[in-house]
């Protein structure tokens, strides 16, 4: 659907998002009602617009300034999300009428609450942001990050079919960078503490693989190194473009997106410690563990179980009670690994086998998700454990946190 009539955007929920802001006459407005509206048509694009609707509105604005033909034309053959979608929607007010800079906003920006008195945030000229953002677009399409596929004059048009790496960048450009950029919206029109994302849930609630934390890891790193850059004042042109935020600001911002980036490879460490089984070993496999009963996921502790059938013939398995906060190490007594009968691991080695007590579970649960089989024995080196001997038992309170299938 069309998401233009006449020149105008359709409002299709106008009687909760309005219609589209007008900028006639904004030379009478004062600076906060300049501000107001100014943050009404950011949100009203954002709920109407995608980056793939806006992107021929900021051609046309390169056009009009200045930037060269192959810039434009880098821009066009680019995928859409390149440019992040504050760049269309500031193009939109401008070409509507909005001045890039209200001539009394240092003043307003000095009298808001929320920042440090000797340090107010200044105000920065929606131009300049404009086009530092399409200036950051041009040099990561320079780097050769994305490189427009060949195409073969003789041969008959053929309708690309998208691989699955391409099918997963798709849908999480979609399901989770969206909102990503919706917050980093909310982050240039907020005076007061920088909202949050959970991250966690979106991840989730789509089913998100850990091939794709990858191309939301690459976004967040992008933003972090350009906040922390204007925060620890190390790359002047992030100072400038970030200008109009406090340092408090910028802290609770840079906070913010390291915890995101911590969550996301949480996220992709459990995605790819619960894979299935490699396909000649399900057959055995499942017939071992299909009495068996464990608790699949823990909102508590932020862990999912991985696939029981990759127990038999694997070499050590880590499991951890969630009730008694227990974490139990098995490591098999041969060659041909653990077997399962019933709701008990057979086949481990009693005397190195062991199990403990966590005093700290979420410290150690978490290095033994992110260790390499080589490093996992060092993880306990220096933590005072009150080591028992195991049972072998698995119950609806245990998870199962890891295997290592191959002798170290």
């Amino acid at each position: 659907m069309n998401a233009f009539k006449a020149g105008r955007v359709i409002a299709g929920d106008s009687k909760w998002t309005g219609e589209e802001p007008e900028w006639h006459g904004w030379q009478q407005w004062e600076a906060a009602h300049f501000f107001k509206i100014r943050g009404k048509a950011i949100n009203f694009y954002n709920y109407y617009l995608d980056s793939a609707s806006m992107k021929p509105m900021v051609l046309e604005w390169m056009k009009k300034n200045g930037y060269k033909k192959e810039q434009i034309a880098a821009i066009k053959e680019a995928p859409p999300y390149i440019l992040p979608s504050t760049v269309g929607k500031l193009v939109r007010c401008l070409e509507r009428g909005m001045p890039s800079l209200h001539p009394q906003a240092a003043e307003h920006f000095a009298s808001l609450p929320f920042h440090d008195e000797d340090n107010p945030p200044i105000p920065k000229d929606d131009i300049c942001i404009v086009n530092k953002l399409i200036h950051d677009a041009l040099s990561v399409l320079k780097q050769n990050k994305y490189v427009k596929g060949t195409e073969d004059v003789a041969s008959e048009p053929k309708v690309h079919q998208p691989s699955p790496l391409e099918r997963i960048r798709k849908n999480v450009e979609k399901d989770i960078i969206a909102p990503l950029d919706s917050l980093i919206d909310d982050w240039a029109n907020t005076t007061k503490t920088p909202p949050t994302l959970n991250i966690t849930a979106y991840l989730k609630d789509h089913k998100v693989p850990a091939q794709g934390c990858k191309f939301i890891l690459d976004w967040l790193n992008r933003y972090y190194n350009e906040y922390n850059s204007a925060l620890e004042k190390t790359d002047p042109q992030f100072v400038e473009g970030y200008s109009y935020l406090s340092k408090s600001s910028l802290n609770k911002i840079v906070k913010i997106l390291q915890d995101l980036i911590s969550d996301v490879k949480n996220h992709a460490k459990i995605k790819n410690n619960t894979r299935k089984p490699r396909v000649k070993k399900v057959k055995n496999a499942d017939k071992q563990v299909s009495k068996l009963k464990y608790q699949t996921n823990s909102a508590e502790y932020n862990l999912d179980s991985i696939n029981p059938s990759r127990i038999p013939t694997s070499q050590r398995l880590y499991t951890f009670n969630t009730k008694t906060r227990m974490l139990s190490v098995y490591y098999a007594s041969g060659a041909s690994g653990f077997g399962v009968q019933g709701t008990t691991v057979k086949m481990y080695d009693v005397e190195s086998s062991f199990s403990a007590t966590l005093r700290k579970p979420k410290d150690i649960l978490a290095a033994i998700l992110g260790a390499t089989p080589k490093k996992l024995d060092k993880i306990f080196d220096g933590v005072p454990l009150k080591k028992k001997k195991v049972n072998g038992r698995i119950n609806p309170q245990t998870i199962i946190l890891k295997v290592i299938e191959n002798r170290i």
